[in-house]
């Protein structure tokens, strides 16, 4: 089971962007830790189904609590005011040749007295920064080319040499020497990824990727296949043709305002303002993307329209079919009663709350609200429904098992209860295995 969810935590969350909000001080770390020891020291002692569908839900609960605090905290300004809204937002006028976020300083809009100005970007992509690909031979799926023995191979990444080792026997099939190959070597997480790739004759061969890409000072390769002709096994590198490198690692080459540069990754930084993702290769000339940021009010709607976005993320997980295993109407009366103590304000500053929980922009009433000169008392009003968000999230985030339906074992003591701050964080979005 545990394997089942941790893979579920990889495939759904583990590569999105890490924010700069998910680093923490010793003493913020400590209020948490105190925060679960006061949670426990309350709570009464429930049973509750230790099963693959309660942990994944623990895990979305976690996460998209996480995702609020991440959105509200970077809209957040250091006295507390609506100056978090109008933080600057950069943008790209063709996303698929380049991507871009803002990452100066203190990400306000509006140039203080003095202040540098942020510089506009003109940028032509001339080829993407690729990874080293390297495709074995193709042999017979049932067949078995490799005689019985003790095999090995090395993989040198950079500076760093991986020996992998293995058995062939008389069971063994060529697919499934490959498959038992691909598993070891994925598992070993060394920075290469192995699949089994067919060919149109049906015939199989390992494929082995490099997870960085381009080319550092004088490699022309980011990872290299070889045998320790010193070793007492034999040499699996000749039967399955892995030292064979069927693609080079490449640079990302591309102009900046005219000026040629390369990099070996497709993300940088550009004069500690942006954050680029080159996505693709400009197709002529004049097939440029240009970087810049956007004027106020449509930085001030991408940030609103953040932070709705990240509350309604949360009602539409309440409002998912519930199988049992959890009280999905308690989440969702949990979350839709921020909105509704906070209805008349949102209203008012052109936010509806949709009788299911969901809030709606109605951008033409900002915008009448921003020709009226009273945008700022709306924002304000929406500043304190995302102090209210945050309140709920953290609550969430210490002990996301009060959304799941338990059976109640016994009260705490009136006097005599010790607090253990595991009871809850057990169940607080980590994965765990009762086996010990």
């Amino acid at each position: 089971m545990i394997s089942s969810v941790y893979n579920y935590y990889l495939s759904t969350y583990a590569n999105q962007h890490v924010s700069k909000n998910d680093t923490h001080k010793k003493s913020e770390l400590k209020d948490i830790y105190n925060s679960m020891v006061k949670s426990s020291r309350k709570s009464p002692l429930y049973k509750i189904e230790n099963s693959e569908v309660v942990q994944k839900y623990a895990i979305d609960l976690k996460e998209t609590a996480r995702a609020i605090k991440n959105v509200a905290a970077s809209l957040s300004d250091r006295d507390g005011t609506i100056a978090g809204f109008t933080k600057k937002k950069a943008s790209s006028t063709n996303p698929r040749i380049a991507s871009v976020k803002y990452i100066g300083e203190d990400e306000l809009s509006g140039l203080e007295e003095g202040e540098e100005k942020v510089p506009e970007l003109a940028i032509h992509v001339k080829n993407l920064a690729s990874s080293q690909v390297n495709v074995g031979r193709f042999m017979n799926p049932e067949e078995k080319d490799i005689k019985n023995g003790a095999y090995s191979f090395d993989v040198a990444v950079g500076d760093y040499a991986y020996e992998f080792q293995f058995n062939v026997t008389n069971k063994d099939t060529n697919k499934g020497i490959q498959d038992k190959l691909v598993r070891l070597i994925n598992r070993s997480n060394i920075g290469v990824y192995a699949e089994v790739v067919s060919n149109d004759n049906n015939e199989t061969a390992m494929r082995l990727e490099s997870d960085a890409t381009g080319t550092v000072g004088y490699r022309d390769v980011i990872f290299t296949v070889s045998h320790d002709k010193k070793s007492d096994t034999k040499d699996a590198v000749k039967y399955l043709g892995l030292d064979n490198v069927a693609a080079n690692p490449q640079n990302a080459h591309f102009t900046i305002n005219g000026i040629e540069k390369d990099t070996i990754s497709n993300t940088f930084t550009v004069e500690g303002k942006y954050e680029i993702t080159l996505n693709g290769a400009s197709q002529t000339e004049n097939d440029i993307a240009n970087v810049g940021i956007k004027p106020d009010f449509d930085t001030i709607m991408e940030n609103v329209s953040e932070l709705i976005g990240v509350y309604n993320s949360m009602v539409d997980l309440a409002l998912e079919k519930s199988d049992g295993s959890y009280d999905s109407g308690k989440l969702l009366r949990d979350i839709s009663s921020m909105a509704k103590l906070h209805k008349n304000e949102l209203d008012a500053a052109g936010f509806t709350v949709e009788k299911d929980g969901h809030i709606k922009i109605e951008e033409s009433l900002i915008i009448q609200s921003a020709n009226e000169g009273t945008l700022a008392d709306n924002l304000q009003r929406l500043n304190s429904f995302k102090n209210a968000m945050v309140k709920r999230a953290d609550n969430i985030s210490i002990n996301p098992m009060v959304y799941v339906d338990k059976k109640l074992i016994a009260y705490p003591h009136p006097t005599r209860n010790y607090p253990n701050p595991y009871v809850t964080s057990r169940y607080s979005g980590m994965m765990f295995s009762t086996v010990v």
